[in-house]
């Protein structure tokens, strides 16, 4: 059992991940290339990412056995470079605190590099981030668009149900196995741990690659990190695939609607994407009528610009 001692302050401070951390996908993306992973696109993806993940990126994939039941929360930015630049300024202590949320056993079966790594040696930190590089590029990257609309797509929903139904609600319905007693959030899980938040607050994200228990990151004053699997209906294309935004509105439309992420005249649609000005206002017209484009008049052009509504369109849907 996984309890978490929550303050007002702690409700005060809990918040959703604003974008996928790269590098905390990657700790669960190189366990599902060694194991496996049960999700209906998991076969597809893993035969892929084998056959295109490069030799430099092997060492790291050791970090995720034997597995533990923590993640790191330092590696939650939404930039992997940032993330990896942190890992190379930390201190030989920090680093085995940080690789002890990869591997219960830091030093066993692991490639002399990483020993060396553990040890304070930079250049052994260095080609541990150059080989997590290597890893994301082939085995995340270029499924990095999905992953991002589906965290983007869950943040959305867990938000609207946080405002509709509140914060106490929302955490129970979001996180697997979880309920309340008193101001104790307690979730069914292997390890038996209990965290006291003291006003740090809970970060809460969503992992494709992970279909366990949810997982928690407590490292010192930062706030503490808790991780669940994305839901099971997620979209995760492997392969080739069709614009799905164009299958809904139509290559043309939906091209207009992605053209007007910024606020453009129709007269700009119209030169920009080489259609006439009266199909150009046919179509915002019609983005319009469905609550995805707000128009406005500026003297003798119509102004227009994607509504929340269309922008959130756009995010899940990004190519």
């Amino acid at each position: 059992m996984l309890r978490l001692f929550f303050t007002a302050n702690d409700f005060a401070s809990t918040q959703f991940l604003a974008q996928p951390a790269p590098a905390l996908e990657i700790k669960f993306a190189a366990r599902a290339l060694r194991q496996g992973i049960s999700t209906p696109w998991g076969a597809r993806w893993r035969c892929s990412a084998l056959a295109a993940s490069p030799t430099s990126s092997a060492p790291v994939r050791t970090l995720t056995g034997p597995f533990t039941w923590s993640i790191s929360p330092t590696m939650i930015a939404a930039d992997l470079d940032e993330s990896l630049e942190t890992v190379s300024r930390l201190s030989a202590r920090q680093l085995r605190a940080e690789l002890e949320q990869f591997r219960s056993c830091p030093y066993v079966g692991v490639p002399p590099f990483l020993r060396y790594a553990l040890e304070g040696d930079r250049q052994a930190t260095l080609s541990l981030c150059r080989g997590t590089k290597n890893l994301f590029a082939t085995v995340l990257e270029p499924y990095w668009p999905d992953i991002r609309a589906n965290h983007h797509g869950e943040r959305v929903r867990r938000g609207r149900l946080a405002a509709d139904r509140g914060l106490r609600t929302a955490l129970t319905a979001t996180v697997p196995g979880s309920r309340w007693s008193g101001n104790c959030l307690e979730i069914n899980t292997p390890q038996e741990r209990t965290v006291c938040l003291g006003g740090r607050g809970v970060v809460l994200t969503s992992v494709v690659f992970w279909t366990g228990p949810p997982l928690v990151g407590d490292l010192g004053d930062q706030p503490v990190v808790l991780a669940y699997p994305a839901p099971a209906e997620l979209t995760f294309r492997v392969g080739s695939e069709s614009d799905t935004l164009a299958a809904i509105l139509g290559s043309t439309r939906a091209a207009v609607l992605r053209f007007l992420a910024d606020e453009h005249t129709t007269g700009d649609v119209a030169r920009t994407l080489g259609i006439s000005p009266a199909s150009a206002s046919e179509h915002t017209a019609a983005l319009r009528a469905a609550r995805l484009v707000n128009s406005r008049r500026d003297g003798k052009a119509v102004v227009h610009h994607a509504t929340g509504l269309g922008v959130d369109l756009l995010d899940v849907n990004r190519r």
